[in-house]
């Protein structure tokens, strides 16, 4: 047995404790609205993944594959390859993170469903998982990444600079794929011993190519512990509480009383959070209250003197890039997506994040009357912001936005994503396969395998 790291009682067999909810978690345990935010979860996911396509992440990714070859278990989303479940997972679990457009979960400060769905989906492809057992194992990998997310590794894990998408997410990545692959309590042990060895990523490496990397690594990597789990490998069962374990090594706020409470009953995955803009969820509600600024205030461009754009200070190590020079770089500049949203630029699109965009000078112009402030006020755990504009008659105004808050209506979250999911799939795979795919997802539980989505989820031509 490892020596525990920690005095408290609730950390002794924290590792066992998660591994054994994950592993034993049924269908049957779920709510229904756990089971529809799964749904709402799985149509995003595909949706950003068939939108990012033409993204030259992508055909890096794929040619690299073509190149080395592999056995043709599993389907690339939207190109339609056949790979290694492995390659599948790095791929799809990259592409549906490239444009930063999918959903978000702050109790675990990063992105469930990139790191469950394209861990679990070569698998289950491969092994013909039910709908019912899909769903489960998507929330089972998304307990655990919130749980040894936030809730156990704190604030101080992401702001050392980690991302937790690919940290925790490898844990996430890992329980998703073993619960389709069938591990045992024990062996799922095993398996987050395996994935604490290989979880990585840097904020360092937000606004270029590693960041959405990251969740493609998490997905291969979880995949890979489930995987050698399944075929005997060794690893430390008490990884997260031991000494030099992960939350040894990792955090400076260990709170495996979080991580605990409620476990079975308190379902994390509520905190979903889906994105009608483009961008970092950070920049979200600064976008929102640009927006409301413009609508509802009537601020006009030309009227506008200076901003101060208050943030919670942890944004500045997130989203701060001060000045974006390529598409990429501007979704994380709260400057940018704040002048964006001043403007009137749709930021729902992603034609809005580009070199052009970046350096048009009307943009600059206003991207350059905005200071972002830090306020100490602002908790770093909410997604919001405050906007004080000051016109150039002197007046001002003043304006905040938060978007933190979860959709607790289901069919009306349905109906937004579905809408997004058009908007998105449509240009790639065509009107038929979107109204399959959008109906085939809405029944997901009653499937028997997911062979159609898989094919449906192919471009044209």
């Amino acid at each position: 047995m490892a020596q525990i790291a920690f005095d408290q009682p609730e950390a002794k067999g924290l590792t066992a404790k998660l591994a054994n909810h994950a592993a034993d978690l049924s269908f049957d345990e779920l709510p229904d609205d756990i089971v529809s935010i799964a749904k709402c979860c799985f149509l995003d996911w595909l949706a950003v993944t068939l939108a990012a396509q033409d993204d030259p992440i992508t055909k890096m990714l794929i040619s690299e594959a073509k190149e080395q070859g592999g056995n043709p278990q599993a389907t690339i989303i939207g190109d339609g390859l056949k790979t290694s479940v492995s390659q599948a997972a790095l791929i799809n679990g990259t592409v549906s993170h490239a444009l930063d457009y999918d959903d978000v979960n702050l109790l675990m400060i990063g992105h469930p469903s990139v790191i469950t769905f394209a861990a679990m989906m070569g698998p289950a492809e491969r092994d013909g998982t039910s709908g019912r057992d899909f769903i489960t194992a998507f929330v089972a990998g998304t307990e655990i990444g919130c749980r040894i997310g936030k809730q156990l590794m704190g604030e101080s894990h992401y702001q050392k600079g980690w991302h937790m998408t690919g940290t925790a997410g490898t844990f996430a990545a890992a329980a998703a794929a073993g619960k389709v692959l069938g591990l045992k309590p024990d062996t799922m042990s095993v398996a987050f011993g395996i994935a604490a060895s290989q979880a990585a990523g840097l904020k360092a490496n937000f606004g270029t190519m590693c960041k959405p990397m990251h969740a493609g690594k998490a997905c291969q990597n979880g995949l890979f512990a489930a995987s050698m789990a399944k075929r005997g490998w060794t690893s430390n069962r008490e990884i997260l509480e031991c000494v030099q374990g992960f939350g040894d090594t990792q955090t400076n706020a260990f709170t495996p009383d979080l991580a605990t409470d409620g476990l079975g009953e308190r379902f994390l995955t509520r905190g979903m959070l889906f994105k009608y803009h483009a961008a970092c969820y950070g920049t979200h509600a600064a976008i929102e209250a640009a927006r409301v600024v413009r609508s509802t205030h009537g601020v006009t461009p030309d009227e506008i003197e200076n901003v101060e754009l208050h943030v919670p200070s942890g944004y500045f190590k997130m989203c701060n890039i001060h000045e974006p020079r390529t598409g990429l770089e501007g979704k994380f500049s709260l400057r940018f997506t704040t002048a964006m949203g001043l403007l009137g630029e749709d930021t729902s699109s992603m034609d809005s994040y580009s070199v052009e965009k970046c350096t048009h000078p009307a943009v600059i112009a206003m991207r350059d009357r905005i200071k972002v402030v830090a306020n100490d006020d602002l908790e770093n755990d909410h997604a919001v912001a405050d906007i004080i504009l000051t016109k150039k008659n002197g007046s001002v105004v003043r304006q905040s936005g938060a978007v933190y808050e979860p959709e607790t209506d289901q069919s009306r979250q349905w109906a937004r994503l579905t809408e997004k999911f058009i908007s998105l799939a449509l240009p790639v795979i065509g009107a038929d396969k979107a109204g399959q795919i959008v109906d085939k997802v809405g029944a997901l539980q009653s499937l028997d395998d997911l062979q159609f989505i898989s094919k449906l989820a192919v471009k044209e031509g």
